[in-house]
């Protein structure tokens, strides 16, 4: 063997050495704690094996990426405390507006959709909505412990009477039996559920209090907060969001 071909060979076998751990390291997988109900909420996420928009979302991070993301259930308020106290690494699909008390302890990724609150009325509903006072002695139906920025004026001064339900499916139902002279909800469940369940019963009105969807982290694991950051705006440039949302609408 000629002297350059030997030294050649060493070369390769010396480069080779110290690629593979940094390929292992490279591939290495690390894995994000997920806060999610405990129970569905279609179409944002299911918790058996279907698959809602979160979980989508998730899904196409990971697949361009070296994390992953396990799933943990946690009533609405105990999922915020958690990730505000670094015990809980994420709440997906959430709004800095809806977290200002614990805007401090958290990291929020850039705005990558956004959630508008619609009214919903019967189909042959003759009111005109176009703003609170148009509602003035009425019964609204909304989700209990959500706030509305826009109506609480009206709720509290009793202008508009706030009629609580423990999901917004039973909103719509509740609006169906007559109990409720409109209703205000996530625009994105709304058409949902008007598609699935409630096919032909109702008509979407005037939207409200739209705000930015984003990622909320801990701030315990911000570096890689940022780190997905910059994948869901490359899936929000390249229109994945967009067609995520479109499957459900």
């Amino acid at each position: 063997m000629s002297p350059l071909i030997h030294k050649c060979l060493l070369l390769l076998a010396s480069i080779l050495l110290l690629a593979s751990p940094f390929s292992q390291a490279q591939e290495e997988r690390v894995t994000i704690t997920t806060g999610f109900f405990p129970t569905d909420y279609p179409p944002l996420f299911w918790i058996d094996d279907k698959k809602g928009i979160v979980q989508k979302t998730l899904d196409a991070v990971s697949q361009r990426s070296h994390f992953d993301f396990r799933e943990h259930y946690y009533p609405f308020n105990r999922i915020i405390h958690k990730v505000g106290n670094g015990s809980l690494d994420l709440e997906a699909w959430t709004s800095p507006q809806w977290r200002e008390r614990v805007a401090d302890k958290v990291y929020f990724t850039e705005p990558f959709s956004e959630h508008c609150e619609v009214i919903v009325q019967p189909k042959d509903s003759l009111l005109k909505i176009n703003r609170p006072g148009d509602l003035q002695g009425k019964r609204l139906g909304v989700v209990q412990n959500y706030t509305f920025n826009t109506f609480e004026p009206f709720f509290q001064s009793g202008e508009v009477i706030r009629n609580n339900s423990k999901d917004e499916e039973h909103v719509l139902k509740l609006l169906e039996k007559g109990r409720n002279d409109a209703a205000l909800m996530d625009e994105l469940v709304a058409r949902y559920l008007m598609k699935t369940r409630f096919k032909g019963e109702f008509k979407l009105g005037k939207t409200f209090d739209c705000v930015p969807i984003t990622f909320m982290f801990s701030k315990s694991v911000e570096k890689h907060g940022k780190a997905i950051n910059k994948i869901l705006q490359e899936l929000k440039s390249e229109g994945v969001i967009d067609q995520i949302l479109e499957e459900y609408r």
